[in-house]
């Protein structure tokens, strides 16, 4: 098996076979006319070209008619202007025949690249969608018998070639055919209708074809005759957009519909933008359409895009991510149109909503702010800007760490048993605080390493790091160049492995824990390590020195390393390990930059969720974590014969522990002890000498007050007049919608707001009706609903009507826009209240507890009604600002818990009270203090009553 990345090279020849040995093919141009291609044969077949090309049609998935899609795209790549599909059924044999007016290919051409898998003449070419060499033979999922390949190219004879079932050629030929290639397919017939089959896929997966020369104009794709495309469009309300090679339409249906093209060719659909770069092209599924509600749909085609191979999908990368872009800024302003249309605002109005939205947005005005401020600097003479400025000593900077997450802070050493799970990307969750950990002499830069890796399993686990046995540490007494450690610690039950220095040893009669001697252990792998019988904390305080003999050396197993770097290793021979270190750190550098931005966190969990190893990953990103970094070159020295292992930590400086877990490498030197190399840092020298230069002093270059307000009013020009100049080259075509589509919208956002989150206005406007005339956004009211202060009702309702003069959020229930967002935001049914409350009646019991929670502290109204809805239904008034701040509960005449208490109420009637109180406070989630003084007195009685006492 041939195992191959999107971008091999790696190419598997069709044998012509079926002939004779050492047979060969003559193609004549005439009778007298000298042989124009010599075809050499090989006998026996050899069927691994057959099982591989198969094996390769089998990846596009289930879709039998994908190779429709692949025959379009190869005649478009040879500049065609018009494609033939013709079907046809005679004497129970089905035929297909793929014609076009392109180039055309010689003999020489098809045999080098078309029977050829794996080898693409399209490779390095801009306007080409094809690239891999293997899209022909997806045409063997439609399991023909016979396979007839003609083509003529602009000069040059034209030729045939014939094929079976088994892809031995039958004949080579000379052909008398116009310019152009045409593919026919011939099987015996299975029932479908083959010319309906191709229209459909045709229409699925080429609608908006376009020519190699000119995407904005047609390729012409007939099929039996007729002429089938669609167009890139959508139903009002819709928004056109066009640019040099991207075009594409925003609109809002009635269910959502995301597709993108890659020169007019269908590679990836989803429910929303985001969903578009979901890891491996897998759809979460934001579901169907719902009732009354508008979702953003999209189409957008993109020369930019790259097709991974065999998958009819997009690569995750940069152009992706601008196109998804693109399309939220797109659909953004389509939203706005539609509530600027509808809002019909003054002046302004639209002004402050234009400002809030800017500002809400992060663009313009963000812009200007950061212009505006750089001027005030420039004019108040700030001649030095970023770290250093006040004239003193840099701040020190650490090397990258694992993670990095909130301020550091400093904490006590706890160990990291559980917590590293293997490399990844900012791995070590929750770890930017420093430890507790101080040293002398100051001047030291040790690097404190608690755990060790030795290697990585088949997922990606860690080897080698579990405590294990313990035995008692074989260290020694330091003699010089010691280090003097105290650690804070707070230590549960059992092991707790300490940070030791690299390359050195621990002095085991220096331990000490508050000044109490600790015996030292050691884990399988030599690491020290104190057992604790009951939880401890305090002050560890030991000594430790270099040491140059006893590193293991074992060499771990880890992943397969990438092509290149194997390469690598095949010369490096003859160094020593120290010579070995630096050049592997320096390769890894160069080939995996350090980066644990949150795009790089997500390039990975796209690349594992596609099934790719850790080195497969860092290979593919080009970037990774300190860990990841250093794993690759754990095992990139492993394989050259260098002992190394992954060491997860602390650095220390100015004699305490940094900020921020580290990782990096220890290998074994040519003394016999363990030395550090480290890529991360070999990655960020990588910078400029300038660069450099600024990192060193911490400050930047002088310049003149004047001469940097006139630098920054030319930038400023610069980035407005390019701006402006981008924001013309758009071409943009509008299709508003009806009056009432600002309804659906709003269901629509209320009910799905992430497949709107690119639309800050919408969620910014103030377009949610309230009860007496006044508005609010829709973010507020999300808001207010997510804190139980949002209802809704009509101006029929005296609840509703008294919630809204007391300053609550009513949305008005009656207006098309309130109606269309109630449902979706969850809003308190006033109007449902109010007709529930007045048909409730009050009870002997329900009084009782309604007297019980108010000593208590929490007064409520308790009824009870026929046919509520649940069991206890709850209207908090205080939350609602109704007036009184009374809480109202209505209990379900039908419900369990009242058929309990009515069937003790008349004979036992303050136990009738205790049961209905019980669930009561219960449902309202009532503090455990204020439950039990609720409860008590009503259990008093209860119990006083069953006693034949009074009640």
């Amino acid at each position: 098996m041939i195992s191959l990345c999107d971008d091999s090279v790696f190419s598997v020849p069709l044998w012509f076979s079926r002939v004779s040995e050492h047979s060969k093919f003559e193609i004549r141009n005439s009778k007298s006319s000298p042989s124009l291609y010599t075809v050499p044969v090989t006998s026996p077949a050899d069927s691994s070209f057959h099982d591989r090309a198969r094996w390769e049609a089998a990846r596009y998935g289930a879709d039998a008619w994908v190779f429709v899609r692949e025959l379009l795209q190869n005649a478009r790549d040879a500049g065609a202007s018009r494609v033939w599909l013709e079907t046809a059924r005679v004497d129970g044999r089905d035929r297909l025949s793929c014609r076009d007016d392109g180039d055309g290919m010689s003999f020489e051409h098809a045999k080098r690249y078309l029977f050829t898998l794996y080898a693409s003449s399209k490779r390095g070419r801009s306007r080409t969608a094809g690239r891999f060499g293997i899209g022909f033979w997806s045409v063997l999922r439609f399991a023909p018998d016979t396979l007839l390949v003609r083509s003529r190219p602009r000069r040059g004879p034209g030729w045939q070639v014939r094929l079976d079932a088994a892809l031995e050629v039958q004949s080579v030929s000379v052909a008398a055919i116009e310019r152009g290639t045409e593919v026919v397919l011939e099987r015996a017939a299975d029932g479908a209708d083959i010319s309906s089959a191709v229209r459909a896929a045709v229409l699925r997966d080429a609608p908006f074809l376009g020519r190699r020369d000119s995407a904005d104009r047609p390729l012409e794709v007939r099929v039996d005759g007729e002429v089938v495309r669609a167009e890139l469009e959508l139903s009002p309300p819709s928004l056109g957009f066009r640019r040099r090679g991207l075009r594409g339409v925003v609109g809002l249906a009635a269910a959502p519909r995301v597709e993108i093209f890659a020169h007019g060719l269908r590679v990836r659909d989803a429910a929303s933008l985001e969903e578009l770069l979901v890891a491996g092209g897998t759809r979460r599924g934001a579901g169907g359409a719902i009732a009354g509600a508008l979702m953003p749909s999209a189409l957008i085609d993109s020369r930019e895009l790259s097709v991974l191979m065999a998958r009819g999908d997009a690569r995750e990368d940069r152009a992706l991510r601008r196109l998804v872009a693109v399309g939220n800024r797109e659909l953004a302003r389509l939203v706005r149109a539609e509530l600027d249309r509808h809002t019909r605002s003054g002046f302004v109005r639209r002004a402050v909503e234009a400002v809030r939205e800017a500002w809400a947005s992060a663009r313009w005005l963000r812009l200007a702010a950061a212009s505006a401020a750089l001027i005030v600097l420039a004019v108040l003479g700030w001649g030095r800007l970023g770290p250093g400025s006040d004239g003193g000593e840099p701040a020190a900077q650490s090397p990258p760490v694992a993670t990095v997450s909130a301020a550091p802070t400093v904490a006590p050493y706890r160990g990291l048993a559980g917590r590293y799970m293997g490399p990844e990307v900012d791995s070590v969750a929750g770890s930017r605080a420093a430890i507790e950990l101080r040293f002398r002499p100051r001047g030291a830069r040790p690097h404190f390493a608690v755990l060790t890796v030795s290697g990585l399993d088949e997922f990606g686990r860690p080897v080698g790091s579990a405590v294990g046995r313990l035995r008692p540490y074989a260290g020694a007494p330091c003699l010089e160049r010691c280090l003097e450690l105290e650690l804070e610690v707070v230590a549960e039950r059992g092991s707790l492995r300490l940070p030791l220095a690299t390359g050195h040893a621990i002095d085991p009669q220096s331990v000490r824990l508050d000044g109490a001697v600790m015996e030292l252990l050691a884990d399988d792998g030599g690491r020290p390590v104190l057992r604790f019988e009951t939880a401890t904390e305090g002050v560890l305080s030991y000594r430790s020195g270099p040491v140059f003999e006893g590193a293991s050396g074992a060499v771990g197993d880890w992943p397969p390393l990438p092509s290149g770097m194997l390469d690598w290793v095949s010369g490096a021979t003859g160094q020593a390990p120290s010579a070995l270190a630096s050049a592997a750190a320096d390769v890894v550098a160069r080939q995996v930059r350090y980066d644990a931005s949150p795009s790089v966190i997500e390039a990975h969990r796209a690349a594992r969720a596609r099934g790719l190893d850790l080195f497969e990953r860092a290979a593919l990103v080009g970037a990774g974590d300190c860990d990841v970094q250093n794993a690759l070159l754990t095992a990139l020295l492993g394989a050259a014969g260098v002992p190394a292992r992954l060491a997860v930590g602390w650095l220390g400086a100015d004699g305490r522990a940094l900020p921020g877990l580290h990782a990096w490498v220890e290998f074994e030197a040519e003394d016999g002890g363990w030395r550090v190399v480290d890529a991360s840092v070999l990655s960020l020298a990588a910078a400029t000498p300038s660069e450099q230069a600024v990192q060193r002093s911490g400050r930047w270059p002088r310049w003149p007050a004047a001469r940097t307000f006139t630098f920054s009013l030319i930038l400023l020009a610069v980035a407005v007049a390019v701006a402006l100049l981008l924001r013309r080259s758009w071409r943009r075509e509008l299709q508003p919608g009806t009056a009432g589509d600002i309804a659906g919208l709003l269901r629509g956002a209320a009910a799905r707001p992430a497949s709107y989150a690119g639309a800050e206005a919408l969620f910014a406007r103030r377009v949610v009706p309230l009860l007496g005339g006044r508005r609010v956004s829709l973010a507020r009211a999300r808001s207010a609903s997510r804190d139980g202060r949002l209802a809704a009702g009509s101006a029929g309702s005296d609840l509703a009507r008294r919630a809204a003069s007391a300053g609550g959020l009513v949305i008005d229930a009656a207006s098309v826009e309130g109606a269309a967002v109630v449902g979706a935001l969850g809003a308190v049914d006033l109007d449902g209240w109010q007709e529930l409350l007045s048909r409730s009646r009050p009870t002997a019991v329900a009084s009782r507890v309604e007297r019980a929670l108010a000593e208590a502290g929490e007064p409520c109204r308790v009824r009870v009604a026929a046919a509520v809805g649940e069991e206890i239904a709850v209207l908090f008034g205080p939350q609602l600002a109704l007036p009184g701040s009374e809480t109202w509960l209505v209990v379900d005449e039908e419900a369990e818990i009242w058929r309990m208490v009515s069937g003790v109420a008349d004979a036992r009637p303050a136990h009738a009270a205790l049961l209905l109180a019980d669930a009561v406070t219960e449902h309202l989630g009532m503090p455990v203090g204020r439950r039990r003084r609720c409860l008590a007195a009503l259990a008093s009685s209860a119990l006083s009553e069953a006693a034949g006492g009074a009640v």
